[in-house]
């Protein structure tokens, strides 16, 4: 796939939602510090009137951003010491953070400067440009304009959020797409045993014959590879074909139908009844006759001749069924299946529901014949942990980011909340005092506080579609982007977005209206 072979691809991605997280979390604070502005307008016409000029303030307030910055990131060391482990088993492989090296150091200083400057720059501007009069008389107002950029800011935290939760959901919709499609041979109870020494390889037709001997032992197939596993390339010669063929090779024994559970849709299969299935016949599966341009029944008593090492012209025997023997991010590929000599690995049908039984009998007959080397196994249906493991790890890692992107979003949000009941204070009194129910006051407040959420993920919607979209070009078995999916996550964010501020609304409007027009 890209990321496979590109792996520095998948780098950048998870790098940019890192950097996307990290931009909501400036814009709760560009947003607070902003909301804070009355509170410090008084502290800022002083200053001023002291003599402080606009660009000693401004310099001071990104100061103040860098500083916090820095105890961020203090705290995120930290945080990274402490979570290390569980990050490690979300990947599947160890990462270690070298502390004694410059660069790091370096890294660090870069990342606490540009932070401390995109998130204290407009705060630093805004509060800066207050003039000392209003602001020491207490008549300070932010005006609509500032207003419109909190919204546009939480426009941008919640577009985020929304295609974070579209990704993850889609991509667990996928995995669980390939984890349930039928894949044309029985994989469960099968044992998959390495043929990889000297010892095994050299009895392997004992091993096999002593398994299949066994009462909980159904059948054992020595093969080229199993299912999931490597099948060589190879080209043929092919009968009524004038350019030379490519297709997938399989070199197996008769018990490959059997053991694996294939359906033989034309022909049959391998037989020892046959005296010439050993040296002159093949078995082919459904693409690979709609390659050379038959139907099943046509293809058999065809020839093949494999150019790279056999001067044999075979004939095809019978038809297989197509089966998922490579990925499901690979399309269906044509199989040559050949009874040639060439065994790397042994799969064991299990007969039994006493796995630990059979696997203790698999185990006895391979130390019999390779006592020098370690037994070991595994199960073919783990193959699909093996085949997808880094498309799990981004759902896992993904789901984590879009957590974490929701909760500093809801963080922002909720400030955002607090400042809009406390700016419309006397409102809510006045109203209350007129006759307004504690219900109509949270819809008011709730109604324009969920006004960027709602535009957020109209936003977002078509560009999470497009994303995906792409993503899932990865697999040539794919699920649908059904719209479901995108109502799902923006009913997931506005559900969060709604207890977020109704708490904040709820808790203005039940508040005692003589408190809030004493002054009045």
């Amino acid at each position: 796939t890209t990321y496979e072979k590109n792996p520095i691809l998948l780098f950048f991605i998870f790098l940019s939602i890192a950097i996307l997280i990290l931009l909501i979390a400036c814009i709760n604070f560009m947003n607070l510090s902003t909301i804070r502005a009355v509170e410090r307008s008084k502290e800022v016409g002083l200053r001023k009137v002291l003599g402080a000029l606009r660009n000693h303030l401004v310099w001071k307030f990104i100061g103040e951003s860098i500083l916090l910055t820095f105890i961020a990131c203090i705290l995120s060391i930290g945080l990274l010491e402490l979570l290390m482990p569980f990050y490690n088993s979300l990947l599947g492989y160890s990462l270690t953070v070298s502390w004694n090296t410059l660069p790091i150091y370096l890294f660090l200083a870069g990342i606490i400067i540009i932070v401390g400057f995109l998130a204290g720059s407009y705060p630093a501007f805004f509060l800066s440009a207050f003039k000392p009069i209003e602001s020491l008389k207490g008549k300070l107002r932010l005006g609509k304009g500032g207003s419109i950029f909190r919204q546009s800011l939480a426009i941008v935290q919640f577009s985020i959020s929304v295609l974070l939760i579209v990704g993850t959901i889609i991509i667990m919709k996928q995995m669980n797409y390939v984890k349930t499609k039928e894949l044309g041979y029985n994989q469960e109870q099968a044992v998959v045993v390495q043929i990889n020494n000297e010892d095994i390889f050299n009895n392997m037709k004992i091993f096999k014959n002593e398994l299949q001997s066994k009462n909980d032992i159904s059948s054992v197939s020595l093969m080229s590879g199993e299912p999931g596993g490597f099948f060589d390339n190879f080209t043929f010669e092919a009968e009524g074909q004038h350019d030379i063929w490519k297709a997938r090779t399989e070199f197996a024994d008769f018990q490959f139908v059997k053991t694996l559970g294939l359906k033989i849709i034309a022909g049959r299969d391998f037989s020892p009844q046959f005296a010439t299935d050993t040296t002159n016949a093949l078995l082919i599966n459904r693409t690979a006759a709609t390659q050379l341009g038959f139907t099943p029944e046509q293809a058999i008593g065809k020839w093949l001749r494999n150019t790279y090492w056999d001067s044999t012209k075979r004939r095809i025997v019978g038809v297989v069924e197509d089966f998922n023997f490579l990925s499901l991010k690979e399309k269906m590929d044509a199989l040559v299946i050949s009874p040639s000599e060439d065994r790397r690995v042994a799969v064991i049908r299990i007969n039994s529901r006493n796995i630990p039984s059979a696997i203790a009998t698999i185990k006895t007959e391979y130390n019999k014949v390779a006592p020098a080397y370690p037994f070991e196994y595994s199960f073919l249906d783990e193959k699909f942990n093996d085949l997808y493991k880094t498309d799990i790890r981004q759902q896992n890692i993904l789901s984590v980011f879009s957590a974490l992107a929701i909760f500093i979003a809801c963080l922002g949000l909720f400030g955002l909340a607090s400042f809009t009941a406390t700016k419309r204070v006397k409102e809510i009194g006045v109203r209350k005092v007129l006759g307004s129910s504690v219900q109509s006051i949270v819809v008011l407040l709730s109604k324009d506080l969920l006004k960027p959420v709602i535009i957020a993920t109209c936003i977002s919607i078509p560009v999470a579609y497009y994303a995906m979209n792409q993503w899932l070009q990865n697999f040539a078995y794919k699920t649908t982007l059904q719209w479901w999916v995108f109502a799902l996550a923006a009913l997931i964010t506005f559900c969060i977005a709604l207890i977020t501020v109704s708490y904040q609304a709820i808790k203005a409007a039940r508040a005692n209206p003589v408190k809030s027009l004493r002054s009045e």
